[in-house]
């Protein structure tokens, strides 16, 4: 005889960043067994097991390629998903590097929002006279290049996400839109110091899901842990 089908609650919310509205459910056991090995694998590893658990929960709209989805949003969503599926509260331990006490913290899933920088311009403006249009990093793009947002401090990394980003180069006579990588690439590298801080900028000032823990170590120092990306979150 076959065993009754258990029923399976469903939430709604809003994406910060895209403003699409997504129904979802909770991960089941399943899933979970594809985000322990996602954990314990690279980047390439937790960039196919999130879209992977993705994918399965989202009910609604269907179908929806969540590889369009910016990093901030992915973020967003997986956070909440996680506080549906086990619970909001999280417990974390950290040892402080100066007196080498572990402290305890606990924090509300709930609480956690997206910051938007006022200063943040997909448009950067390089010498006066060309400019770039960037978007925003996907989880396609992420995938593609196996690049985390942790590791973005690679030049390496920056110079391959600054070309997927890049919709347009433009200047008062014409628009770039069609070039190749190693095109790109000279185009980079022909920059100064200052022109390439701008575009690494764009990063850097984008949505970003981050929570800071603050606390007084023994010695009477103030501290902050900033938890920042997704893989802080997963």
């Amino acid at each position: 005889m076959a065993l009754p089908k258990l029923d399976t609650p469903l939430f709604k919310i809003t994406l910060p960043v895209s403003q699409n509205k997504i129904t979802f459910r909770p991960f089941l056991v399943k899933e979970e067994k594809i985000l322990m090995m996602a954990k314990e694998g690279g980047s390439e590893s937790m960039l196919l097991g999130l879209k992977q658990i993705l994918e399965a929960v989202i009910m609604s709209p269907k179908p929806f390629d969540v590889g369009t989805l910016s990093m901030p949003d992915i973020e967003f969503l997986f956070v909440q998903i996680r506080a549906r599926s086990v619970q909001n509260i999280v417990e974390l331990k950290y040892r402080d590097k100066e007196d080498g006490r572990v402290y305890d913290f606990e924090f509300d899933l709930d609480d956690l929002e997206i910051t938007f920088n006022p200063d943040h311009s997909n448009l950067i403006e390089l010498d006066g006279k060309i400019s770039i249009e960037l978007k925003e990093p996907t989880l396609a793009m992420m995938e593609k290049l196996n690049v985390a947002e942790s590791e973005l401090s690679d030049t390496a990394n920056v110079y391959k996400l600054l070309y997927a980003c890049t919709d347009k180069v433009f200047d008062a006579e014409e628009v770039y839109d069609d070039f190749s990588e190693e095109e790109f690439d000279t185009f980079i590298k022909s920059m100064d110091i200052t022109m390439f801080s701008k575009l690494k900028d764009f990063f850097d000032t984008g949505p970003k899901l981050v929570h800071e823990l603050k606390y007084v170590n023994k010695e009477g120092n103030d501290r902050v842990i900033k938890l920042e990306g997704i893989s802080d979150f997963f």
